[in-house]
């Protein structure tokens, strides 16, 4: 009897080293492939790559994807094009993280992957996972980053793991489309369920008053702006995307009415980029999608392409122009693109508050 378990579990562990050396070949295939499709772009575009099984790929993505490790030493080489000191993102995260802890807030950083990360076939073709039952995270060097982030005390929300587990919701559609770089509606659900599980721990959340906040899925065409660059490069429009739009509404005294983005008395700020943003003129953006899981909305100070400083520094001013404003707030959420850890331009900038 001792000798069959034995045996069982022999097989068990050879099986476990198969399945990490498979994902070890896959992700170097992964790696390769994006770097042989970033040299590929779209005559016409400076930006546009064409990948498989219908996705529309950008440079940015590729880039990140080929950039490998970009924290400490191979930050340097990840992102030339920065100043050596800015270009490793992990000191300005823990400064920022620092500086909030400090005046009793918590930091939330939320990397948004790249979309390759979660549909791999768009790099390598739909062929290496004909017989997966899982896609696994190809994304290494995010590993290194939310390891290293969370060594030094920085909480960081893993929407990755839940995206691609939950890639393709066969009433709501997938976490990403292939005719836009951003997340949608439905990717915005899952990350803003995972967000308001870890806020509704908190001690102070009991105390917030809450507000009541409807939800109605939609369908939109969507024709993203990758399909418009296409479009434009190419001569040839393609077919919209059929989105699953998430409205939210709440109720008030004269009924349904649409959620801004301003309200400074709340005890959560959002700050990042135009992920934070997108499609909140349909009423399901991130910052809807939190109102109706947390029952009251947050401050939005983000900015499109401001996921790694700019986005900071509308908090700056923000505090800057009114000092009693971070008075009763207990969560800043920063969440941002991925990309930024590579495509920064001006690199990771810290700052103090």
């Amino acid at each position: 009897m001792k000798f069959g378990r034995r045996i069982i579990l022999g097989i068990l562990i050879l099986a476990a080293f198969a399945c990490v050396d498979r994902d070890a070949e896959l992700r170097e295939e992964f790696r390769a492939s994006s770097l042989s499709l970033a040299d590929r772009r779209l005559p016409g575009s400076e930006r546009i790559v064409l990948g498989f099984d219908g996705w529309l790929l950008t440079w940015g993505e590729l880039q990140y994807l080929k950039a490998g490790s970009y924290i400490g030493d191979a930050a340097l080489q990840s992102n030339r094009r920065v100043p050596p000191e800015y270009a490793d993102p992990l000191p300005a995260i823990v400064d920022f993280h620092r500086q909030l802890q400090e005046r009793g807030i918590e930091l939330y950083v939320v990397p948004v992957p790249v979309r390759p990360v979660i549909y791999p076939e768009s790099v390598l073709g739909p062929e290496p996972f004909a017989n997966r039952e899982t896609i696994p995270n190809l994304d290494l060097a995010m590993q290194e980053l939310c390891s290293a982030l969370r060594e030094s005390g920085v909480r960081v929300v893993d929407i990755t793991s839940a995206f691609l587990s939950r890639r393709n919701h066969p009433k709501r559609g997938p976490v990403f489309c292939p005719s836009d770089t951003h997340w949608t509606p439905y990717g915005i659900t899952v990350a803003a369920q995972i967000l308001a599980a870890e806020i509704k721990q908190r001690p102070w959340f009991e105390a917030v008053p809450k507000q009541k906040y409807r939800q109605r899925w939609t369908t939109k065409m969507h024709n993203g702006h990758l399909y418009r660059d296409y479009e434009i490069a190419s001569g040839t429009a393609l077919e919209p995307d059929p989105v699953r739009m998430r409205r939210i509404t709440f109720e008030s005294k004269d009924g349904r009415e649409r959620l801004g983005l301003d309200h400074p008395q709340s005890p959560v700020i959002v700050i990042g980029d135009s992920n934070t943003l997108q499609w909140s003129r349909s009423r399901s953006g991130l910052p809807h999608s939190l109102a109706f899981e947390l029952g009251f909305p947050a401050d939005v100070l983000s900015i499109p392409g401001g996921g790694a400083n700019q986005s900071r520094l509308n908090l700056i001013r923000k505090i800057r122009a009114e000092p009693e404003y971070l008075e009763g707030k207990h969560v800043v959420i920063w969440c941002f693109s991925a990309r930024y850890f590579t495509n920064s331009t001006e690199g990771w900038i810290p700052m103090p508050l």
